[in-house]
């Protein structure tokens, strides 16, 4: 009885965890989908295109960060499927997020290391944590604001560190709030467009980051925007 309490527990946070990263992917295709209803007639042909483009691209990528959060770490998998370059995994994120950032006014950019860009690192996890940074920022960056996320492997001759930083113009966090989320202990609040969650996304990537034994930094200022900085040892991943 307690063996199925456990697996009946385990698959509610999963459902959980699913719903929750994908809601903010899913919430920008919808409102390129509401955008392109509202325009008509009158829209332009090759704007709509565009955004059909990306709605079939994000929908696609959704699969995908369904799929790493749904799976267990100890599967054999096709090694070819576990793997992305900087080139890539800027790639993956711009299907995801593009969406959501498009529909909220959003300019969304992302800047990787040309020189380390073709070096290969495990993808573990990297979606969720990433994503999850992402969409919060999103999340709490008001209309016609903006996002920069820089992508970088710093290469060591003992291991490379896969660096993430995710800097937004919105609202801000207080000296308290960055000690509840470093400390694992964030709680969920509404976005600039009212926008909900489900109080673990922070927390996650928090747990995600200690678990592959990485480094988290939070500098912020109320109304002024804030940045966050992920340090992954890829010996680790």
């Amino acid at each position: 009885m307690d063996v199925l309490r456990n697996q009946i527990k385990q698959a509610n946070e999963s459902k959980k965890k699913v719903a929750h990263d994908i809601r903010g992917p899913l919430a920008g295709i919808i409102g390129l989908s509401e955008i392109i209803s509202e325009q008509g007639k009158s829209a332009d042909i090759d704007e709509v295109m565009d955004f059909i483009n990306l709605i079939h691209s994000g929908s696609k990528s959704i699969l995908d960060l369904a799929d790493e959060i749904l799976s267990d770490e100890n599967e054999t998998k096709d090694i070819n499927n576990l793997e992305f370059n900087l080139s890539s995994f800027r790639d993956k994120l711009k299907q995801l997020y593009n969406p959501q950032a498009i529909s909220k006014q959003i300019q969304l950019q992302i800047n990787i290391n040309q020189a380390t860009q073709d070096i290969l690192f495990s993808k573990n996890k990297l979606l969720q944590i990433a994503g999850n940074l992402i969409s919060n920022a999103i999340k709490f960056t008001p209309n016609k604001g903006s996002i920069v996320i820089e992508l970088d492997l710093i290469v060591k001759s003992d291991q490379n560190i896969l660096s993430i930083l995710v800097s937004d113009t919105g609202v801000g966090v207080t000296k308290g709030e960055i000690f509840q989320i470093l400390d694992g202990n964030s709680h969920t609040t509404n976005g600039t467009d009212g926008e909900k969650g489900y109080g673990f996304g922070l927390s996650l990537v928090k747990h995600l980051i200690e678990k592959l034994r990485g480094q988290l930094e939070i500098d912020s200022q109320i109304s002024q925007g804030t940045t966050f900085k992920v340090a992954l040892p890829m010996s680790n991943l």
